[in-house]
């Protein structure tokens, strides 16, 4: 399955761990805070797909649409978007997360290739985040933020961003992702291919779309066997 590429891009929430219940984990961890989650979460929905040039634009969009959602000052909104809301959600992952069994093999198993890696999140402190569910410092090649590029998926820059400074073009990239609408619509807008994985959130599967629709399971031994 990598046999035909230079470079692999993991998406990492639900890819990388079992993300079971993780938006109710992170409401329980600071209840008192759930309107200002759930409207966070709304807000990055509204933003989906659009490309703000860069960081500062985003977060200004981000904190705007927050805003208007909850009424709350654009003072409290940053610290909450940006501070208080990811410390919240690295807490849950450290109490509640840990990454698939096999995945840390698997980037070895792709060092070893000689095949680049990455790993793309909308969200940021990636490489806290990583940590958190135990995957060692330097796994792989490159974290990318997403909305530290001011754009969310499935806008096709920060995918090209990463391929640009992996060094790698874009048809030789493969993007490995649960979600057909972000990580597999990045994909296709920027001339990669992609493997979804199978999750609990997994209702539908657009078979027309072309692309391959495994479990974790499957595609680590594909890595690991071949």
């Amino acid at each position: 399955m990598i046999e035909n590429f230079d470079a692999v891009i993991f998406d990492f929430d639900g890819t990388l761990y079992d993300f079971r219940r993780l938006p109710l984990k992170i409401v329980l961890n600071s209840p008192l805070n759930i309107f200002r989650i759930k409207a966070e979460r709304d807000a990055r929905k509204k933003l989906k797909g659009i490309d703000f040039n860069d960081s500062e634009h985003f977060k200004d969009a981000f904190v705007a649409e927050f805003c208007r959602l909850t009424g709350l000052s654009s003072e409290i909104a940053f610290k909450w978007c940006f501070v208080d809301g990811p410390a919240n959600m690295l807490d849950v992952l450290k109490k509640n997360y840990k990454c698939r069994d096999t995945a840390p093999a698997v980037f070895d198993k792709l060092y070893q290739a000689g095949i680049k890696t990455a790993v793309i999140s909308d969200y940021g402190f990636v490489e806290e985040r990583m940590e958190a569910v135990g995957f060692s410092k330097g796994i792989c090649n490159k974290l990318f933020s997403a909305e530290g590029a001011g754009a969310l998926k499935p806008c096709p820059r920060p995918f090209l961003e990463i391929a640009s400074s992996l060094g790698v073009e874009p048809e030789r990239c493969l993007v490995v992702g649960d979600r057909n609408d972000t990580d597999g619509e990045g994909a296709r807008r920027s001339g990669m291919k992609f493997v979804q994985i199978i999750t609990h959130k997994t209702k539908t599967v657009d078979f027309a779309a072309g692309h391959p629709v495994i479990v974790w399971d499957d595609f680590a031994d594909s890595v690991l066997d071949g």
